[in-house]
Formats: structure tokens, C-alpha cells, sequence
């Protein structure tokens, strides 16, 4: 990451992506303001990308999420 790249916002934030898990069809949306502020704060880091998109989920979907094969 540059030294004059955004930080990502951290969890709680009011400008973390959130995800209603309640509206599943909205998940994409999720992805895509994740993948906007990967580009804006620089992270092009695939590890970093999965562990910044569980972070801002609730602490049950973030567990369901990291059990899955693909995560590792």
C-alpha cells in the first residue's frame, strides 16, 4: 500500500460496506462497495481482500464464511 493511499474504514464505521444478511439478493451490492474501496485504499492483496470482506460481517456469517474452502 502507498503512504498516500486511503485506509479502509474499520468495522462499525460509518462508512463500512454492511450487508443485511435478512436482503440476500443485495449481496452483490456488498461485494462491488468492497471492491471499490479496494481500489480506492490500494489493497490488491487476494488474503487481505477475503479478511477485510469478513470484517464487516456479523460475527456468525464471518465464522460460515471462513469455513468455506475457497477462503483458505
Amino acid at each position: 500500500m502507498e503512504d498516500n493511499a486511503r485506509l479502509m474504514p474499520t468495522q462499525g464505521h460509518h462508512t463500512a460496506p454492511k450487508w443485511d444478511e435478512e436482503k440476500v439478493h443485495k449481496l452483490a451490492q456488498y461485494f462491488q462497495e468492497l471492491e471499490y474501496l479496494f481500489q480506492d485504499c490500494q489493497v490488491n492483496d487476494d488474503r487481505q481482500k477475503k479478511d477485510y470482506a469478513v470484517c464487516y460481517l456479523t460475527y456468525d456469517t464471518g465464522e460460515m464464511w471462513m469455513s468455506v474452502k475457497e477462503y483458505k
